[in-house]
């Protein structure tokens, strides 16, 4: 136990400066934020602020092939090293990656509720200055507003999801590399390319809905708006499981220290 927080603590304070610059960016756009806010009071703000919250989903893959691509410039051979099995190693990668999504999402969101709360107190029309004819803006930023639970668990199921692929394709690219040298990028990336093409298309039959289309989520959650249901996420765990036991197994027989 005692070693696997060993091997956290090292993946946190490694990634410390990209956590930071991140916070810092979203910070510089939150005060940004609210300076227009107090400007405009139309709900536009709000409403581009939100899509911080968004681009979180592709926070796990960034931070897991960042994390990757520094062991592999200088601290693989430590890493490698640690008693721990290859699981562990990649584990502790995610659950860093996590706490640092959880973390920045908190963040972002903090500075979208303030600026939101500028905006919605505001006695103007949301965004009638800017689009007359726009979609129900309040409507929109009270659903984010209410919907924090709902909408934090999707984009952190969908965050790990993307972050096990990238976890894999980068692992692969490292396991082929004594065979196939500098193409190993190139080809790795093309079968993933194809993979996710593949599950793309089976992801659209017939066999595949009959599968997932099962467990619907309540009508007001995140989860149903996508419309995703149990049946879904169920398939995705056991497909990203397979995937992270696969890269475990390359790390322990195929990655050379």
């Amino acid at each position: 136990m005692e070693g696997t927080l060993q091997l956290l603590k090292k993946d946190l304070k490694m990634m410390k400066g990209w956590f930071l610059g991140g916070a810092a960016v979203i910070a510089v756009v939150g005060v940004l934020g609210a300076w227009l806010a107090y400007q405009t009071r139309v709900g536009t703000v709000s409403f581009l602020i939100s899509f911080l919250l968004f681009i979180h989903v592709f926070y796990i893959p960034a931070y897991v092939w960042r994390s990757l691509s520094k062991e592999w410039k200088g601290t693989y051979v430590y890493w490698l090293q640690f008693p721990q099995s290859g699981w562990t190693l990649l584990a502790m990668k995610l659950v860093s990656a996590a706490i640092s999504l959880c973390a920045s999402y908190f963040i972002a969101y903090a500075i979208f509720y303030g600026i939101s709360q500028i905006e919605m107190n505001s006695k103007q029309q949301l965004l009638e200055v800017v689009v007359p004819d726009a979609f129900d803006v309040r409507s929109y930023i009270e659903y984010i507003r209410s919907s924090f639970l709902s909408m934090f668990s999707l984009i952190l199921f969908l965050s790990v999801t993307l972050g096990v692929w990238v976890l894999l394709l980068n692992i692969s690219i490292q396991a082929v590399r004594r065979w196939l040298h500098r193409f190993s990028g190139v080809v790795m990336l093309l079968l993933f390319i194809f993979l996710f093409w593949a599950e793309l298309s089976f992801s659209n039959t017939q066999l595949y809905r009959s599968l997932t289309e099962w467990g619907a989520f309540t009508s007001t959650s995140a989860w149903a708006i996508i419309e995703l249901h149990i049946g879904d996420v169920l398939f995705s765990l056991l497909e990203v499981t397979v995937f992270f036991f696969a890269a475990g197994w390359l790390v322990d027989r195929k990655v050379e220290v």
